[in-house]
């Protein structure tokens, strides 16, 4: 059996639903639990991913809740596309969604899982966005929505809020072209697979997490992609290889690159150190469902997972593991964290993206951890 690579939240729960009694990864151990509080801090968010923080003003990407210009089957089923991603700014207690329209493919019932804006960038006053796609071309890489959703796949530039954005980097593109990781563990004729899912700021361009492609990639400030690592499948027994589907990356304090995977049987998921030039190492293992990174006010590093145990339907609670100096770890799972697919760091403050696999309930909660 092979665990495809498309819709990352569907692919989620539907490798835990086929696999409930995969053994789970037991090196790094499971740490020790500490409590927390959370508060609501923005509501009413659809499908919002990852997060960043500006200035004291909260800038979040919403994928979106699907439409109705566009359908494709893909193998979670059919998903539909519209024009309702968003990047959306919370500044006390204030919502405002200051970028609308965006292409955004969801389920074609409530919108619920959707694709669309992933991730976000402020880099010198100007915003990049993220947008993650499915369903690329096998032979060219190319989305499947022509003049409905050209950015989908791509690396967008706002030079103003109020303008369309330039389309950069195509992820499917340099896929079909390069195929880094060979689409081991793929069904035949789905070997060519993009998700662009998360990103940062990287040497004058962007490193760039791709869950479909199982690779981290740099766009270089002229905006060409290059593989800096390949991230390899974890071989589950009876032909079933499991794929990384890395979702998150983060310059740590030492300058070198960490990676969270989604890797969606429970227990199984790490986090990468990347050195470009060299082989990545396992930084961590033994986690579940990673969704997204960052370093705390100390530089200790915060892993999040989409859901603590592995349950999608419906969502379980989410947890937070904070990577002590003495190499231990924490776990933090407050009352109210469920499905949570960002983190971002503003002092003492942790923001996260909460309720992200469904319209309308989405939230951004303020955690602070002891």
């Amino acid at each position: 059996m092979n665990i495809g690579r498309r819709s990352l939240l569907v692919l989620a729960g539907a490798a835990v639903m086929v696999a409930p009694t995969a053994s789970a990864a037991t090196a790094g151990g499971s740490g020790h639990t500490r409590q927390a509080t959370l508060e609501v801090v923005a509501s009413g968010l659809n499908n919002p991913r990852h997060l960043t923080v500006d200035r004291g003003t909260i800038w979040v990407a919403e994928a979106g809740v699907g439409g109705g210009l566009q359908c494709i089957v893909t193998p979670e089923g059919e998903q539909c596309l519209g024009r309702s991603g968003a990047i959306t700014t919370v500044r006390d207690g204030e919502v405002r969604r200051v970028v609308e329209g965006l292409p955004s493919l969801g389920a074609p019932t409530d919108g619920s899982y959707a694709t669309g804006p992933a991730d976000l960038s402020l880099v010198g006053g100007k915003l990049q966005v993220l947008m993650s796609t499915s369903g690329i071309d096998q032979r060219t890489g190319l989305n499947p929505f022509g003049a409905n959703g050209p950015e989908m796949g791509r690396l967008l530039h706002y030079d103003r809020l109020d303008q369309a954005p330039r389309l950069g980097a195509d992820f499917g593109v340099h896929e079909a072209r390069t195929n880094p990781d060979g689409g081991i563990g793929a069904p035949p004729g789905n070997e060519i697979e993009s998700n662009p899912y998360g990103m940062t700021p990287y040497r004058g361009g962007y490193a760039v997490a791709d869950a479909g492609a199982n690779t981290l990639l740099w766009v270089d400030p002229l905006g060409k992609v290059h593989t800096l690592a390949v991230f390899p499948t974890k071989d589950m027994g009876d032909g079933w290889q499991l794929h990384s589907a890395p979702t998150a990356v983060e310059v740590g304090p030492d300058g070198a690159l960490y990676v969270a995977e989604l890797s969606v049987v429970p227990g199984t998921a790490r986090v990468y150190r990347v050195v470009p030039g060299q082989a990545p190492t396992v930084y961590a293992d033994g986690l579940t469902l990673l969704t997204d990174l960052a370093f705390d006010h100390k530089g200790r590093l915060l892993a999040v997972s989409l859901s603590a145990a592995g349950e999608i339907f419906p969502p379980g609670p989410g947890k937070i593991t904070r990577f002590e100096r003495d190499g231990s770890r924490t776990e933090f799972s407050p009352a109210g964290l469920i499905a949570p697919t960002g983190i971002a760091v503003s002092g003492r403050d942790l923001f996260l993206s909460n309720q992200a696999l469904a319209p309308g309930i989405g939230e951004i909660v303020k955690v602070r951890l002891p």
